[in-house]
Formats: structure tokens, sequence, C-alpha cells
């Protein structure tokens, strides 16, 4: 069946086969008018038996438990009739009663048991075993469920995602329907972040004008926190204004008075920047006022260099077997004079190795050392290399979510890291947000050492954290090759593309290779070749070792066409893999997946030793037999669906040597990776790299893009596609400009320090 074309059930609830109480995954029996039966699935707290539902969604058919109806939006009805009632409340919907006290309230109260429910709770008290407060509990459980299941409804009925539901009864309280039908707007807003379009359709049906000061406040904020996500801290007025009215079709000169009563009430802050009138929401404006504050206070630190350092630096060069050059002895010795110290270079410069002695340096001067990377591939990487435990920035700063489900840090002004020098290797990806909540984490004297490589793509979040530092604060660039590194034609040529000039492509007698192909479909077949037989033949590199990252994610040779590709190649389906779909991808086990949003509170447990041989041996493996270790899963981890049970509605995904379980309604946080784009592999290094490189959208054809996919190759990269594309992008060196004035502020406080 085609999801673009759901079916209708209508039917009566006989039966609760499975629920999932923490999200409300429910597997249940309806009886149809035709009094046959048909099993639903799917998001739907608080069903009861005895309700009769109407839901749209697709037949199924799962390989172990037959024909069932899979949910996508429904709305219910509470049972008139006696027996329904009573099924109703005996399936232990309402808390506190069961079979014995549901029959009571239909023998005593008959139809008018809902309604005694709750308006006259005191009326309970009069059945026996049924205490005045145990009347009171009922009442709320009732009040709460039917609050929460009108909610859901009500969202549903604007196709709304029922997860929302949840968050709004915490922050909006049981009157939440009332409050969006005064503002629905308010769904703009954090933490809900619903689209404005979605939004928009809710307050025209409820009869809200075009002109409505809910509707261009919205329309403001919106595009501001568009453009946030779009790497910009700010938007120029003229700019906001234009985009804005085109957004809502409304008159600049009557989005112009909002924009002022916004500022007026502290939700963005206009401020002359030079020549450019800037527009911020006030968390943007606030934190890029702060990070410059606190690293000029950094710059400020008065620090001398321990009179020994000289001979440290001799011992280390000895443990380490190696001479380092002079560009990278004063990389590491700036460590110990400067309150914020950076490194940056290309590949094969010598980063990894002024790192790992920035290190030994500091603790053998006595300093405590912090490591910590945006990624967790990237943090794992800095732990090999260091001999040291280096977590990412999030774990770092112990995050989790506060009772109103807002992401918070524990480590802040109030309870600091104890670390005297946070070392943060590849820093080109922290965005502003996240290096305005390290720097609340430090003790006033610890300092900063920042590594990276500047030419890479910038932070997928607002902001250019370290590239805005490097062109304002001292900072050592590591340029010599070394003679290791130019044996390798990836570093080599990698270096090459960074300086606008073409790589060898007809080579291919190393480590870099190049295919041409003439079509989308003939770049995909030799992509699958060269995972599934050529690469590991030739070059012993395992399938699972072998990542493909493109461009894009739309086109034939974009992410998405590709992962369903390459699955069909690599993981079909089987009997012994159970399979799930979700909206147009089926995740089945031994699938390679991407977490792509972080999830600070996601427990994950420590999965066994035993090797896994394929997805088969994935499949037939029993999870959830190992204690919980910690929480957080982080967008850009790359795992393994371990097991899919259907019937439960729990996928295991394995993360190197941590499992974590989803729930249907969770798989949102997952996509396919046997392909990703650039911007999800930066912060990673993979064994082997291909890159279709045969036709992407303009804006993605960037000189920096092509020079961050092949830096993320080890050992292999194969460019699959048109020599031609390749020159496309490397002629083209033009940088998405983002807004932002990091770069003036921070100038301004340091000339104000002097």
């Amino acid at each position: 069946m085609d999801e673009r074309n759901p079916e209708t059930v209508r039917g009566v609830i006989t039966g609760i086969i499975f629920k999932n109480e923490q999200n409300g995954y429910t597997v249940a029996r309806a009886r149809q008018p035709d009094d046959s039966e048909v099993v639903i699935v799917g998001v739907m707290p608080f069903l009861g038996c005895g309700e009769e539902i109407e839901a749209s969604g697709v037949y199924q058919t799962h390989s172990q438990y037959g024909s069932q109806f899979q949910v996508q939006a429904y709305t219910r009805t509470m049972p008139q009739d006696l027996t329904g009632i009573y099924e109703y409340l005996a399936s232990r919907a309402v808390k506190g009663v069961g079979p014995k006290t549901a029959q009571l309230i239909v023998d005593t109260f008959g139809r008018d048991a809902f309604d005694v429910l709750e308006n006259h709770p005191e009326k309970l008290s009069g059945l026996r075993g049924v205490t005045a407060q145990k009347a009171r509990e009922i009442q709320a459980s009732f009040l709460r469920q039917n609050a929460m299941a009108r909610l859901i409804e009500f969202l549903a009925s604007y196709g709304l995602p029922v997860h929302l539901a949840a968050t709004l009864s915490e922050l909006l309280g049981p009157q939440a329907v009332e409050i969006l039908q005064d503002n629905p707007y308010l769904l703009c807003n954090p933490p809900f972040d619903v689209d404005f379009s979605a939004a928009d359709v809710m307050a025209r049906d409820l009869g809200f004008e075009a002109s409505s000061p809910f509707r261009l406040d919205a329309a403001l904020m919106y595009e501001l926190s568009w453009n946030l996500q779009n790497g910009h801290t700010f938007i120029p007025r003229g700019k906001l204004l234009e985009v804005t009215a085109q957004l809502c079709s409304a008159d600049i000169d009557a989005l112009e008075i909002r924009l002022e009563v916004l500022a007026q009430q502290g939700r963005a802050v206009c401020e002359r920047l030079g020549e450019t009138d800037a527009v911020y929401q006030w968390q943007a404006h606030s934190q890029e006022s702060f990070v410059a504050r606190d690293i000029a206070r950094l710059c400020a630190m008065k620090l001398v260099a321990a009179p020994n350092a000289g001979a440290l630096m001799a011992k280390i060069e000895a443990e380490q077997d190696m001479v380092y050059d002079p560009l990278q002895r004063e990389a590491v010795l700036q460590c110990l004079t400067r309150g914020v110290g950076l490194i940056t270079g290309g590949p094969g410069t010598g980063k990894t190795t002024a790192l790992k002695a920035c290190v030994r340096l500091l603790e053998a001067v006595g300093l405590r050392v912090a490591l910590g990377a945006p990624t967790g591939r990237a943090a794992k990487a800095m732990t090999n290399l260091c001999g040291k435990e280096a977590k990412t920035i999030h774990r770092l700063l112990e995050a989790g979510f506060d009772e109103r489900g807002t992401m918070v840090f524990l480590r802040n002004p109030t309870n600091p890291l104890t670390a005297d020098v946070v070392i943060v290797d590849e820093a080109s990806m922290i965005d502003l947000f996240l290096a305005g909540s390290l720097l609340r984490a430090f003790k006033p004297h610890t300092r900063l050492v920042l590594v990276g490589d500047s030419d890479q793509l910038p932070p997928i979040g607002a902001g250019s954290f370290f590239g805005d530092l490097l062109a304002v604060l001292p900072h050592v660039r590591l340029t010599e090759i070394f003679r290791q590194a130019r044996g390798s034609d990836i570093v080599m040529n990698a270096h090459a593309v960074n300086r606008g000039e073409m790589p060898h492509l007809r080579k291919n007698d190393r480590d870099f290779f190049f295919v041409s192909t003439r079509s989308p479909d003939s770049t995909v077949s030799t992509l699958i070749t060269l995972i599934t037989e050529r690469i590991p033949a030739r070059f012993g590199i395992a399938q699972n070792d072998i990542q493909v990252i493109c461009q894009s994610r739309q086109t034939l040779c974009g992410t998405v066409s590709l992962n369903q590709a390459l699955q069909q190649a690599l993981n079909p389906p089987a009997q012994t893999r159970g399979e799930v779909r979700w909206g147009n991808a089926t995740f089945r086990a031994g699938d390679r997946v991407m977490q792509v949003r972080n999830n600070y509170d996601r427990i994950w447990r420590l999965m066994s030793a035993e090797d896994f041989e394929g997805p088969d041996a994935l499949a037939e493996r029993e999870p959830g037999s190992f204690g919980w270790l910690g929480t957080g899963i982080y967008n850009g981890d790359i795992g393994s669906i371990l097991h899919v049970d259907r019937a439960g509605g729990i996928l295991v995904v394995g993360f190197d040597d941590r499992e974590s379980e989803y729930t249907l309604d969770q798989l949102d946080e997952l996509e396919h990776a046997y392909a990703i784009t650039t911007h999800k592999a930066q912060g990673s290094e993979y064994e082997a790299v291909l890159m279709p490189v045969f036709s992407a959208p303009q804006r993605l054809l960037s000189r920096n893009l092509l020079y961050t996919g092949i830096t993320r190759a080890k050992r292999h990269l194969t460019m699959v596609g048109r020599e031609e594309m390749v020159a496309t992008m490397i002629e083209n060196n033009r940088q998405n400009r983002r807004y932002g004035a990091l770069r003036t502020r921070l100038r301004r406080e340091l000339n104000d320090a002097e």
C-alpha cells in the first residue's frame, strides 16, 4: 500500500495487546462494523477498551505477526453504552480503577459514570474501597487522560506530530488546547519549533486575520530562528523585513512596528554594527556578546612559561623519538603562555603530534588537562592518540534535560570543570552556542587550546567561532607537510585542492583513485561494485570500514537515493532480519544508521565483547542483557541496528561498544548511513572513502566541501563521476557569507582592555 494514499479503519477497541507507557506506542485489536477484527499499531497514548476509533494509515504484513494496520492519524470517541463504559474502565485506562471498581462505578452511576469521574468525584467515595483521597486521585487521572487525549486529537487534526503533546501538556497544563486556540503561533517558539506554515494553517482555520500581531511576531521570530539554523547570528534589518514580508504576505510598515515591539519585549535585539542595522534573537545576541567578552578575558590572563619548558620539550621529543620543527615547537609552547592557544593546519602538517605534545607538556608542569571534541568519533580518535580519555564537548559538560525538557549542562558557572586547561580538537565544528556553554563552565583561571583545520567547512550551527578567533588572535598555522605524509596522495591532493589546483586524477597507484562514469546510474553501480568487491579484494578493507560521502542529500547520487541502493546491495531483506517501515525508509537488522540529532537523555548500555559476523548474526542476538551505564547519543554517531522487535515497537542500535533502544516513534532520530553528507562526515575519519562527484546543487559545489570530504579518508579514497565536476568545485572558492559580529566584538573588547 502506498503511504501517500492511506486507508481508513473504524471500529471499537476490544483489547490492548501491548502498550509502552513512556511513549504511547500501542498494539490493539479493533472490531470493525462487519464484526471482523483488525490489529492496529502506532502511537496512541491513553487508548482504552470500549472506545470507538477512526484511524487513517496503511496495512502492512509483519513477517511474524501477519497483517497489521499502521496508524498515522486517528480520532477516538468515548464509549456511550454500559458495556463499552465498563470495558474502558476495566482496561485500567484510568489509574486507580480496575475491573472490580469499574463494575461498581457502572452499576452505581450507569451512563453518568464519566460525568461523575470528571465533575463529581465526591460521589465515588461512597463506593466500597474508595476513600476520598482515592476519589480525587481517580478524578485527576481521568482529567489528565482526557486533556491529553483531547490535545493529541487537536494536534492530529492539523497533521502535527503526537510527540508534541507531552511537552505542551507539561508547559501549558490541562488548558493547552484552549491556550493554542487563543494563539496557535506559540507552536513556533522553542521548545516546540513547529514550522510557521503549519501554525499558520491552524491559525487560519481558527479565524485569525492575516494582520494579527501574533502572526506578524511569529513570522519575524521564525525568520530569525531559520537564519540562525543556517549559520547567521543576525540578519540585516532590511533583509529581515523583506524576507518576512515574502513569508507572510505582510506590509513592511506593519512588520516594522511589530519588530519594535519585539525589541521592547526583549525577544529581539536591534543594534547598529558599523554600516549595518543588525537584528538578533536575544539568545544569539547574548551569546555572541558573552563569547567576545570571555575570550578577551582569557587573552588578558598573565601567564609565564615554566623555566624548564625547554628541557621538558626535549624530554618529550626523546620519548616520541622525533624532533619537532620550529612551528610545531611554537604551537606547543604557546599553550604555556596564552590563555587561548590556537593551532591550525591541513592534513599531514603535524597537528596531531603537536596536540599530543601539548597534553604531555601541560601535565608535566602540573596542570590538569581535559580533552574534548565535537563528535564521538573525533573524541575516540583523540583518546587513542593521547592515551587519555577525551569526551564529546556535550559529555564533558554533562548535558541533560531539566524538568521542562530543555537541554541544560550540569557543568556551568556554579559547578565548573575542574581542569586547568581544556583542549578541543576539530575546533572548526564548534558553533557559537556550544562555545558559549564551554566557556561558561570554566573556572576563572582555566585556559583554552583549540586545534583544527580552518579550511574545512564551518560548523553546522550558528557562527564561525574558530575562524573568527583565527582572524583576530595570535595563532600558529602549521604548513610543513612531513615526509611520511608526502607518501600519501590523499594528503598531497587535499593540499592541491586547497590551493585551487586540480588533483592528480589519473595517477591511481597509491591511495587516491578516480573512476570516470557517464551517468548517475553507472555512478551508483560503480560505487556498489567498489564496496562489495573491488576495495575489499584489492586493499583488504572491510565493507564496514568503507564510507560513501556525498555533497548533497538529493539527486540520484545524493544520500537519500544511494542509501536505498546500498541497503539493497549490502543488507537485503531476509527472513532472519527483522525490519520496520518508517515513512519512506525501511530499518532492518544489520543496517548502518546515524543518529541525526543530539539526544542527551538517551540511555545506553555497554555491549558484550562478542564478535558479530554479519547482519544475520546480529538479528539472532538477544538484546538487553547488560546493565545501563550512561546517557547521551549525539548527532553524527554511526552504528548498526542489532535487533528489531516489531511487536514490541523496539529497535536496538549498537554504537561501537554501546547499545541503545529506540521506540518506533523515535525513529526520526535515525537515518541510514551507508551514504552520508560531507557536513555529517566532518570531524570523523574513515579507513576508506568513496565520493560520488557527478552532480549536486550549485551552492554545494564548493572547494572547501571537496577538501573536507577528501580529508575524511585515512587509507583509501576513490572519487566516482565526472572530472569536470571536480574542476567546478575547485574553481568555486566563494564562501557562503555568514552574518555575525564576533570578530567586531572581540576586537572591541581587546582594544578596551589595552
